[in-house]
């Protein structure tokens, strides 16, 4: 189990605390803050484990949360899914309560913002609880897979800055390059959702790294794009370039692809 400690300062940083809950616990300081995508790329190099399982400090899991992801990622023989717990709510001013979600199906707008979409037993009326059931979209950075999975599918855009838009393109990229995710309902984790951060966003830098999502992955649909956020059109983003090349060397479906066949 390793905790990444993102440039932390003095008084945020708890890493005796931290190791003594256990001896398998590790602490990572970056010295310097890299953001949260890549120390998530920083963390997965640094564990040996033939699964990587990325969760997040302000989460509590239940009991016996793990197995079934484990299970659901061993019946996988091309190792080419990527699993999710349910993400039930912890309120932000009372840690006492905890209140379960609905099996929902993520999905995302022509901002590339997510959103939760309707319940999989309106979307699919065969379903039956509590199978695992496939998603359109990540809602975020908890979910496990695979190690080598990982890797050769790219891990996470690394040019990509801070936080945000690195679940869209995960999403994109896993569904549209041969993989698939998954919710598993026997796997329930809850997660404080907070009203604001407790460090510092910078609101141009998640736009960009959207913009850089969109122009690797939303080819004749890049107008809609920018329709929907007008000022990313003149905003650099870096060169996209290598990751055009991974799309094109794992041999991607289209957008229209996705739109007509998972979304």
């Amino acid at each position: 189990i390793l905790f990444v400690d993102d440039g932390n300062s003095k008084e945020w940083q708890y890493h005796d605390e931290l190791r003594a809950m256990h001896p398998k616990i590790q602490v990572h300081r970056n010295e310097q803050r890299q953001g949260l995508i890549r120390s998530k790329v920083i963390g997965a190099d640094l564990v040996s484990s033939p699964v990587v399982l990325f969760s997040e400090p302000h989460c509590i899991v239940v009991k016996q949360w793990l197995e079934p992801l484990l299970e659901r990622l061993s019946q996988a023989p091309g190792h080419d899914v990527v699993v999710v717990p349910i993400i039930d709510v912890i309120p932000e001013h009372n840690f006492e309560e905890y209140r379960a979600a609905n099996h929902h199906i993520g999905g995302f707008d022509w901002s590339l913002m997510f959103n939760w979409m309707t319940l999989i037993e309106q979307r699919n009326k065969s379903y039956t609880y509590p199978d695992p059931y496939p998603t359109p979209a990540l809602s975020g950075g908890i979910l496990a897979m695979w190690r080598d999975y990982w890797n050769r599918m790219g891990t996470y855009d690394t040019n990509m800055t801070e936080w945000g838009g690195e679940h869209i393109e995960m999403s994109l990229r896993t569904w549209r390059c041969g993989g698939r995710i998954e919710v598993v309902p026997c796997s329930r984790m809850g997660h404080v959702f907070r009203e604001r951060n407790p460090y510092v966003v910078h609101n141009i830098q998640v736009v960009r790294n959207q913009k850089r999502v969109a122009l690797v992955w939303l080819e004749d649909h890049l107008e809609q794009f920018y329709a929907e956020v007008p000022h990313a059109r003149n905003l650099d983003a870096g060169d996209v370039s290598k990751r055009v090349q991974l799309k094109e060397s794992l041999q991607c479906k289209s957008m229209d692809w996705y739109i007509d066949n998972v979304y």
